[in-house]
């Protein structure tokens, strides 16, 4: 803590609750201020307003302590702060912080994070490209206009065009419970900077779309049909061995014969016939409820008199998984590929109808915040601009 509160150096804490975070800033403020720093020169970031009203009043109540205390309860306080003894000329200077920091334009400049970014937006709203006479949005407001942004969502469908969008809703509508979905828009509202970055990086919907299904190793659109049609294919597995193996399991015990039947009667269909049965018919054959490969194909006594057709098995079983896990990737990639269309559909007709009434929420506060001042065009000015009333910036 007390390397934390070096008001010369620049530092990060990640801490738990409790473990005096607020008490490091503290310090570090009454450290700036016994080193000359003018009060108005600092400016405090919390992230809410009881804690931003609580470090004001436990920084005032240790100055008022200081003002009125004697020379030596004060000079052990500072020893304990700083971890130097003080001259009684400085033992005079901090007595008067107390009414400095009443006497300063604005008083002591601690403010929550988004007080300080919608002041900074009203400064420059040019700069910001935000509407001048912006307004901000209370969470239950917002919540009220993401609701009437899913309406006219789900009303575009309807309309010519709206078919992808239609589709990703009914998709998303057989993955996630009413509450899931209330729940949902929440964190697509709350992830809404993420997407945007991401849109923009891959310029559009779609391209991100493709770019989620090559993630995955998938070619772009490449759907479950195709891999399962590509599986039943002639000539896509070796049919002699394993028509082999279903005879030979077929003469076993009751568990090998129920093995050899599903077998022998897939490789009897036609291409077309063995896509249609590949999921629920073969494929269970060699793989378990989940997916995974079966730990027995044959009976100990079936497997010691015909090792070539266990190989054959456990060759296909192989084959068979990877088909498997190449469908399990394709479903991650539709479910992302509708949560996109989806989340982008919606927060853009929010940011729509946040726009057409000048309205900002609290995320757009930080986030337009930051691009300004991640942005050439108006950056210089507003650095300039803040530089010429802040020295110091400490955030909680």
């Amino acid at each position: 803590q007390g390397l934390a509160a070096d008001p010369q150096a620049s530092i990060w804490v990640s801490a738990n609750a409790g473990t005096g975070k607020t008490h490091v800033l503290i310090n570090r403020i009454s450290r700036l201020l016994l080193a000359g720093v003018r009060p108005e020169r600092i400016l405090c970031l919390t992230f809410t307003k009881a804690a931003a009203a609580e470090m004001s009043n436990r920084l005032n109540k240790r100055l008022a302590e200081w003002a009125r205390t004697d020379d030596v309860a004060l000079g052990a306080s500072l020893l304990e702060l700083t971890g130097n003894d003080k001259t009684p000329e400085e033992l005079a200077a901090a007595r008067r912080l107390f009414a400095q920091v009443l006497d300063a334009p604005g008083g002591l400049n601690v403010r929550t994070i988004h007080g300080f970014c919608e002041s900074l937006l009203g400064r420059f709203p040019l700069e910001a490209g935000v509407s001048p006479h912006f307004a901000v949005l209370d969470e239950r407001t917002a919540a009220e206009l993401l609701e009437e942004a899913r309406d006219r969502l789900l009303f575009g469908t309807l309309k010519p065009g709206g078919e992808a969008t239609a589709s990703a809703l009914k998709m998303l509508a057989g993955l996630v419970s009413e509450d899931g979905f209330v729940n949902l828009k929440k964190e697509l509202s709350f992830k809404r900077g993420l997407f945007s970055e991401q849109r923009q990086r891959a310029k559009g919907t779609e391209p991100l779309i493709d770019l989620a299904y090559q993630a995955l190793g998938l070619e772009a659109g490449e759907t479950a049909a195709q891999v399962i049609a590509a599986a039943a294919a002639d000539g896509a597995f070796e049919a002699e061995p394993l028509r082999a193996a279903a005879e030979a399991l077929g003469a076993g015990t009751a568990t090998d014969k129920k093995t050899a039947e599903p077998i022998g009667w897939w490789l009897a269909l036609g291409a077309t016939d063995r896509a249609a049965a590949f999921a629920e018919v073969y494929a269970p054959c060699f793989l378990t409820q989940k997916s995974e490969p079966r730990k027995k194909l044959m009976t100990k006594k079936i497997a010691d008199a015909n090792p070539a057709l266990l190989d054959a098995l456990q060759d296909e079983q192989h084959r068979v998984w990877e088909m498997a896990a190449r469908l399990a990737a394709i479903a991650d990639a539709e479910a992302t590929a509708a949560l996109l269309r989806f989340g982008c559909g919606l927060l853009d007709e929010y940011e729509i109808l946040k726009q057409n009434r000048a309205l900002l929420d609290y995320d757009d506060l930080i986030l337009k915040t930051t691009a300004l001042l991640q942005t050439d065009g108006g950056v210089s000015w507003v650095l300039y601009k803040l530089d010429g009333g802040v020295d110091h910036i400490l955030v909680d």
